[in-house]
Parts: structure tokens; C-alpha cells; sequence
């Protein structure tokens, strides 16, 4: 191998965000991290992952990145290609939080010949690896294919070695969507006593079958060898992760990855079991199950990942006012009170409603086959989808609150479906918490658990707010034309637009105005009572100094409905009616002997 090409590739990109290449050796390299033990930006990016400050604007982009497995290069546009490959490969461990548990790991990493060397991360929880191989025939390596088609072969031998040695995940160096791994990549780090092997034996991954396809001789010796055998064999399969928002463990079939992450319930255990038997591990349903929920499997938090490092990628345009028009409407207001919703959902997510939840709803109002469905659904990006739910039953509280911190976005589908207790009680009080008390399974006590999911909602009809003085909580959109849903959505400039209106504490909630306008908005989607009924029957609101303006208490008025309309008219109780009374629009009252007057007079056609 030519010594040229032995060296690993540093690219940094410089104040005026040109990128800078140059190469270095693997022992200059390992010098470079003992001496940047005192570096200060190291250091911050360190705290900042300890302390889960993964919403500050990312600082550390002047940081070297290293490039292992292939010598790199700048094309005529500035992009990076490869202009020759190394036998090295970059692997990443973790993440470990425990800094004893790291150094110990490193030096367990001797164990393989092909290690090169070992270090920690720039976060500080991590532990990167360089293997090295041995590379195809160089009459091979000008095809950039078949080159491509070996590095994730030997990728995957090699993560599956390191994984079963070091008991936690090992995947390439810097790769999260499906990139090439000879692009595997670290920053920069600091470590005071790197590990560095001088006589490293390569790694042979040409020609061999990684997936076993009967017994061996390994695999039956002690229990630790079947644990590491069967844990070898899942992670190259599948990738497994614990989402802690949906608190669920999820995989991913490398095979299929456009199908997405999904829960591991007992059909898939079952079957991960016996094709293990197949390969020649006796592996029970019980092992396989122990691993998905130990600590052995990433905890993930999936918004966190998405959100974090959107602040510095949007492009100016206003995506979120994009996404409103496409929603045909005559609510003049739809576009600012979708942009506080949406902006209020964002921030939800990210942990800033901590002393009031999002308690702005949407009601989408059309007939069927305008998309209101779909529209809702295409709210949330692919990568998030998991978090969306619309078939949630609202006469199950339990069930709702739980859902509430499981969840992003609830869709109340067919709203008008909901009973007029569901609305004017729980739901009413429910939208507006920020946390959620819930105690899980085997928890011997209620928790306080952070709200996730915001609320939309749609309805085939227009007469669905029952609750008067809970409709601010609500503005029904009144949907004139199918929803555009064709047109792709731009996710990452769309989040990265509110991301940064959340940071900018730009306005998320009603104001006391925009309450007034909204609740004089809906007063046209009420679903009317006996007591509207017959009260605009028989009353107009009347100004206290007018010739005609009558007195009433509210037994008063409701006696009278009675007398005329029938006893049985009016069939909310006095208590009931009397609040509909405090609730009419511009009715002027004063307080009198016997409680509260209001002031009205008689319609002529009542009298």
C-alpha cells in the first residue's frame, strides 16, 4: 500500500465556509488528540452533550473532520470525492456515558489484530475505531461500484466483530441516512491516552459469507458466546433502537429501509427466535426479548434527532405560509392563526409549553373527499409519522393522557362525534395542560410526564361546538375546496423555519383579541340548544337605557320560555340556562338582589 494513501483525509471549513483538505498520519493524529486535551471547544461541545443542550445553534463546524477509508478531494463545484481508497475503516461505539466504561472498552479493543487504534469522541461518548482491511486486487479498485459494494461489506463484518466484543451498538463513523460508507467520519477530539496497535493484522472480509447459514463451532460453546452470537447476528439484520417518546423499542430491516421503524412486538420476537435456531444459535423468544429491552439498545429520542441542527438551515422562505394555502378557506385569519398553531405544536415538541400546553385547535369543516385526513397526516414529516394518531376513543381518559406524552399530533376526527359532556369537561381542561400525570405499568406512583402531542381536528359538519365558553380553544376552518396533498412538502426547510420562530419566541398563543375574534367567529358553527333555540325565539339582547329593555333574572326568562313554548321546551335545567344567559353575546346584566339581571326585550313575533 502506497504510505500516500495510508494517510487519513482532515477536511475543515474555514470563515468563509470554503473547505480545507489536508492529510495526516495515524500517529501525527493520535499526538493531535493527547494535545487537544486543552482545547476549549472540545471541551463546550463536551458540556453541551452532558447537559442535553441539543438546542443551541451548532458552533463547532471549524472542527477538522476525519475521513478514514478513503483520500479526499475537491471536484471543480467544491463537492468531495474520493480520489483514491485506504485499507481503513472508521467505527463508532456508543453512546457510553460512564468515562470508566469507556477507557475499559478501548482497551478491550486489543483483543481484535485488525484494531489500528482507539480513541474517544468529540462528544465524549462515544469510542471511535480504526480497522484496517485488506483491500481488492488493485486491478478492482477503479470501479467505483464494486469498491462501494466491498466497504459496506467490510463494514458490516467489522461492526458485527466490535459489536459482539464490546457488548454496546458499533455502527461507521458519522453515517445516519444511508450514505456511502466510505464517507464514515468523525470530528476532531481529544483524548489524553489514545490507543495505538503497531503491528495490526488486516482484517480479510473479501469473499467471506457474513450471515451464518448453520451451526458452527463458536457459536455452542458458553452462554456468553450465545448471547454475543445471537446479538451478532440481529444486528446484521436489522438496527434496533428505544424510542423514548413513544417509550417502545422499534428496529429497522436493513434490507427494507424504506419500510421505516417499527415496534418489536411478540409476532417479530418469535420470529428473530427461530431464525436464530436456523443459523445455528438456540436462541429462545425470552433471549431474544431480554436483549430488545435491556440497555444494550440505543436510547433514541426521534424529534430531538429530526429538530436538532435545523436552526441554521433555513432558506428565508416562508414554507409554513406555503403549507396554510394550501388549505382553500374563507377564514380571512387562517393563515396567522395556522402559523401560531403550528409554531405552538413546534415548540411543544422542543419542551418550551412547560407552563401552558398548545391549546390552539384547528377544526377543519368539509364534506368528504377534501383531504382533510390526509392533510392532517402530511402535517408531520415521514421520519416522524409513528407520532401521528387519529382513531383515539375521547371517552377513555386514561387512554387520552397517555397519548398525550406518546404521541406528536392527535387528529379528533369526525369532532362532531364527540359528546357534549366530552367537550364542555374533559376536553376542555385536558387541552391546555403542559404535563400529564400518568402512572405506567409497574410504576408504584403518578408521575408528572412532559406533553408531546398537540391537537387538529375535522368534521363533516358545521354545527359542532356544543360549549360556548370553551370554543376559544377551537377556530373551525371552514374548508371551500379539496386540499392541495399532491404537491410535496419541503420538511426540512418547513421545521427548520419553525424551529427557529420557536427559538425567537415569536407568538404562539392567542392574545385576548384574537380570542374575542375567534369566539365571534364560531359562533356560526354552535350546535344550538333548546335554550338558544327558544330564548332567539322569544328575546333580543337589549342596552339598559332603552325604552323597551326588560329586567330579567334568569328564572324569569326561563319561566316565561316555559309558559310559551311548554313545559318541556326547554330541557336544559335553570343552572344550565343560566350560564347559556352569561354566555349570549353583547347581553348586558347587573347584579341585583336576587343575583344577575339581564336586560333584553321582547321580539315582536314572541310577544
Amino acid at each position: 500500500m502506497n504510505k500516500q494513501n495510508n494517510r487519513l483525509t482532515m477536511v475543515r471549513t474555514d470563515k468563509k465556509q470554503q473547505r480545507r483538505i489536508s492529510l495526516i498520519t495515524l500517529q501525527k493524529l493520535m499526538d493531535r488528540l493527547k494535545d487537544n486535551t486543552d482545547s476549549d471547544e472540545i471541551a463546550l461541545l463536551r458540556y453541551q452533550v452532558k447537559n442535553n443542550d441539543r438546542y443551541v445553534v451548532d458552533k463547532h463546524d471549524g472542527l477538522h473532520r476525519i475521513y478514514a477509508s478513503a483520500r479526499l478531494k475537491k471536484s471543480d463545484n467544491g463537492v468531495l470525492v474520493v480520489a483514491d481508497y485506504t485499507d481503513m475503516l472508521l467505527l463508532s461505539a456508543g453512546p457510553i456515558v460512564e468515562e470508566k466504561r469507556l477507557e475499559q472498552l478501548k482497551q478491550v479493543t486489543r483483543i481484535v489484530p485488525s484494531t489500528m487504534a482507539a480513541f474517544i469522541g468529540s462528544s465524549g461518548q462515544t469510542l471511535k475505531m480504526v480497522v484496517q482491511v485488506t483491500l481488492p486486487d488493485p486491478s478492482r479498485r477503479d470501479n467505483e461500484a464494486e469498491m462501494e459494494q466491498f466497504y459496506r461489506k467490510a463494514y458490516r463484518a467489522a461492526c458485527a466483530i466490535y459489536s459482539s466484543l464490546l457488548h454496546v451498538p458499533v455502527v461507521p463513523s458519522g453515517l445516519n441516512d444511508g450514505s456511502s460508507p466510505v464517507m464514515a467520519s468523525c470530528r476532531i477530539s481529544a483524548d489524553k491516552a489514545p490507543l495505538l496497535m503497531e503491528n495490526p493484522t488486516p482484517l480479510n472480509v473479501d469473499g467471506v459469507e457474513l450471515v451464518p447459514t448453520a451451526p458452527t463451532e463458536t457459536m455452542k460453546g458458553s452462554d456468553d458466546n450465545e448471547v454475543s452470537a445471537l446479538i451478532s447476528f440481529l444486528s446484521r439484520k436489522y438496527d434496533f433502537r428505544y424510542n423514548s417518546v413513544r417509550g417502545a423499542t422499534e428496529y429497522l430491516d436493513k434490507q427494507r429501509p424504506y419500510w421505516g421503524w417499527r415496534v418489536t412486538d411478540m409476532r417479530f420476537i418469535n420470529g428473530l427466535s427461530l431464525d436464530a435456531r436456523e443459523a445455528g444459535i438456540e436462541a429462545r423468544p425470552k433471549d431474544v426479548q431480554i436483549y430488545l429491552g435491556s440497555s444494550r439498545i440505543r436510547s433514541v429520542d426521534p424529534v430531538d434527532d429530526y429538530l436538532f441542527g435545523l436552526s441554521d438551515k433555513w432558506d428565508g422562505y416562508d414554507h409554513v405560509g406555503d403549507l396554510a394555502d394550501r388549505v382553500k378557506t374563507d377564514l380571512k385569519q387562517w393563515k396567522q392563526w395556522f402559523r401560531m398553531w403550528f409554531y405552538g405544536m413546534v415548540a411543544q415538541w422542543m419542551g418550551y409549553n412547560r407552563q401552558f400546553g398548545n391549546s390552539i385547535v384547528p377544526l377543519l369543516v368539509a364534506p368528504q373527499g377534501f383531504h382533510k385526513s390526509t392533510f392532517c397526516r402530511q402535517l408531520l414529516p415521514p421520519e416522524l409519522r409513528w407520532g401521528y394518531l387519529d382513531n383515539l376513543k375521547f371517552d377513555n381518559q386514561k387512554l387520552v393522557m397517555q397519548s398525550m406524552a406518546d404521541f406528536l399530533l392527535i387528529n379528533i376526527d369526525e369532532f362532531n362525534s364527540i359528546s357534549k359532556k366530552t367537550q364542555e369537561g374533559f376536553l376542555k381542561n385536558t387541552i391546555q395542560l403542559a404535563s400529564i400525570p400518568l402512572k405506567r405499568p409497574y410504576s408504584r406512583r403518578v408521575e408528572a410526564e412532559r406533553r408531546r402531542a398537540s391537537f387538529i381536528a375535522t368534521s363533516n359538519m358545521t354545527d359542532v361546538l356544543s360549549d360556548p365558553s370553551g370554543s376559544r380553544r377551537f377556530f373551525v376552518v371552514n374548508v371551500t375546496g379539496p386540499i392541495d396533498t399532491e404537491r410535496p412538502i419541503h420538511y426540512e426547510q418547513l421545521y427548520a423555519q419553525a424551529a427557529a420562530a420557536v427559538r425567537n419566541n415569536e407568538r404562539r398563543w392567542f392574545d385576548h383579541a384574537d380570542m374575542e375574534e375567534v369566539m365571534a367567529h364560531n359562533r356560526k358553527y354552535a350546535l344550538l340548544s333548546s335554550a338558544d333555540m327558544y330564548f332567539n325565539d322569544y328575546f333580543d339582547t337589549a342596552s339598559a337605557d332603552a325604552p323597551d329593555a326588560l329586567k330579567l333574572t334568569a328564572s324569569e326568562i326561563y319561566d316565561y320560555i316555559r309558559k310559551r313554548a311548554g313545559a318541556t321546551a326547554v330541557t336544559e335545567s335553570l343552572t344550565a340556562f343560566g350560564r347559556y344567559l352569561s354566555n349570549v353575546p353583547d347581553i348586558e346584566k347587573v347584579h341585583v338582589k336576587s343575583g344577575t339581571a339581564y336586560f333584553v326585550k321582547y321580539r315582536k313575533t314572541g310577544r
